[in-house]
């Protein structure tokens, strides 16, 4: 049995009735006591390892709420055009593709309307009018393509709307070369057949996410997953003993393939291997982002009225039902204040039905934007809030496509945890620019709005909050006799720091099932 004490530490256990202590005995990767540390070295034994800490803080091990690990590593492969105008972005891409073989689809990332208001397909034929062109938008949630793109999806003046998402077109009809929400398509799968199932493209995506994590801290991330051949990289790292970082395991609700398959390759894990690679939630679309205009909101975007709120959410009727069925766990993508509202009308609907699924953990994803009404009712629903701080990043551009008002009571974190709904936090990396806690923690503190939060509420989210939301409540989130050994050492007090300085603070050493799996220096 392997033995470490770790102490002469100022660890911040979360534990409400031992919420600080010196020390920790680890034993096989899980916390056998915590208190002083004269009481952990006497209860140590003779071989154990001995870790002297001095005095720094050490908090649990941060758990992200919401991440895609695959395409988080894509995008860090692939070109970054943030900040550019369309010139820019043309001349880049010749840069990166000079002579691309005819047919063959070229990819690029990030960039974004205030940079780019008005991109065309036109831009693009110029430059490249052999071969496709997806160019994804900052938040996933919108592509600019080419002629060649659009061919390849049957686009074109006079063709029918998709069932799902939008096809924006100029006053002619003709297609603009932007395409909103469409889902699964030709190219999408396309990426995923490379992305997800070649392993030679899988695994160094996955090592650049897995790097990025344990240097920020974070033990647990809850994985937009959706095909199955993940599961067989993760089971070969844990093997390995190379997997530093705990996977809950998402399934895409609308590929039902993604749900059989996933299904399958859960059942066969071993019992060593469930403690980090654990069945998570069914994960659907009910509308878009804010900078894409697709959150569906009560009243119109402040910059552009006269497009209106955006199309209609789906009822998610169907979606529920088949959750409150197969006694799964959900969680619904809905960033506007009225697709929020449509949701929750569902659900009192089907929770009338099906009583139990208050039990269920039903998570809302992002909920940017919730009537204050709404917010009683999203508690006494039993629906948690799992939302994401690095989204606060743009102030301006919220400012300007909500007007000041709405901005100011955006991401209501203050009015959900007072109304008592269990609030976890993430990044939705790479939908948003960081996937780094403390980062993240000193936004949700420092904002100028009625919504910001305390200090010690955002690491409480960022830990306990997201293990609740993972059902993992009674293995994470705290430092106590019987939970994982999952914990980071800061160089600063996060508890006592002036606010203005949390983003100052750094991880210095990440451990993870009682091993360290990053460190800035040897002994840290």
């Amino acid at each position: 049995m392997e033995t470490t004490a770790w102490i002469d530490g100022n660890f911040l256990t979360l534990d409400p009735f031992k919420p600080r202590a010196k020390a920790l005995l680890v034993r096989d990767g899980v916390i056998a006591f915590a208190g002083s540390s004269a009481d952990t070295l006497a209860l140590a034994g003779r071989d154990a390892r001995i870790r002297k800490l001095g005095g720094k803080t050490v908090v649990p091990g941060f758990n992200d709420n919401h991440v895609h690990a695959v395409f988080m590593g894509d995008h860090a492969l692939a070109l970054d055009l943030g900040g550019l105008d369309a010139r820019a972005i043309v001349e880049l891409l010749k840069e990166h593709f000079p002579s691309p073989e005819p047919g063959i689809v070229l990819r690029a990332f990030n960039w974004d309307y205030p940079a780019c208001p008005e991109p065309r397909k036109e831009v693009l034929d110029r430059a490249f009018p052999r071969n496709p062109v997806v160019l994804g938008q900052f938040s996933g949630h919108a592509q600019w393509l080419n002629s060649a793109a659009l061919r390849v999806l049957g686009i074109a003046k006079g063709s029918p709307d998709p069932a799902q998402g939008q096809i924006l077109r100029d006053t002619d009809g003709e297609p603009t070369g932007i395409v909103r929400d469409l889902g699964e398509t030709i190219l999408s799968r396309m990426r995923v057949r490379q992305n997800y199932y070649r392993a030679s493209e899988r695994e160094p995506r996955l090592a650049i996410a897995l790097e990025t994590f344990r240097k920020y801290g974070v033990t647990s991330i809850q994985d937009n997953t959706w095909y199955y051949p993940q599961i067989a990289s993760l089971v070969r790292l844990h093997a390995e003993g190379r997997l530093c970082t705990r996977f809950s395991i998402w399934s895409l609700g609308r590929v039902p393939y993604s749900i059989r398959a996933l299904d399958r390759a859960l059942r066969r894990l071993s019992p060593a291997e469930k403690d980090w690679i654990m069945p998570g939630p069914v994960k659907y679309f009910l509308d878009g982002a804010f900078s894409t205009r697709t959150a569906c909101l009560c009243e119109p975007y402040a910059d552009d009225p006269a497009k209106g709120m955006c199309s209609e959410p789906a009822e998610p009727r169907a979606e529920l039902e088949y959750l409150a069925r197969s006694r799964r766990r959900g969680a619904f993508h809905i960033i506007g204040d009225r697709g929020i509202r449509i949701f929750l009308d569902t659900a009192e609907a089907v929770w009338k039905r099906h009583p139990e699924m208050r039990e269920r953990r039903i998570r809302i994803e992002h909920a940017q934007l919730i009537q204050e009404r709404d917010i009683e009712r999203i508690k006494k629903l039993g629906i948690l809030v799992a939302a994401q701080p690095s989204a606060l990043g743009s102030p301006e551009k919220d400012e300007g496509l909500l007007g000041k008002e709405r901005a100011a009571r955006a991401y209501p974190y203050r009015s959900l945890l007072e109304a008592g709904v269990p609030l976890s936090f993430g990044s939705d990396i790479p939908g948003e620019s960081t996937c780094d806690p403390i980062a993240s923690i000193h936004m949700a503190v420092n904002r100028e709005s009625p919504e910001r939060i305390g200090v010690m509420d955002a690491l409480r989210c960022y830990t306990e909050g997201s293990a609740y939301a993972e059902c993992a409540e009674d293995r994470k989130g705290s430092l106590r006799k019987g939970m994982l050994a999952d914990f980071a050492v800061l160089s600063e007090d996060i508890s006592s720091v002036a606010p203005e300085r949390i983003r100052d603070i750094r991880v210095l050493e990440t451990v993870t099932g009682g091993v360290s799996v990053f460190a800035t220096s040897p002994g840290v």
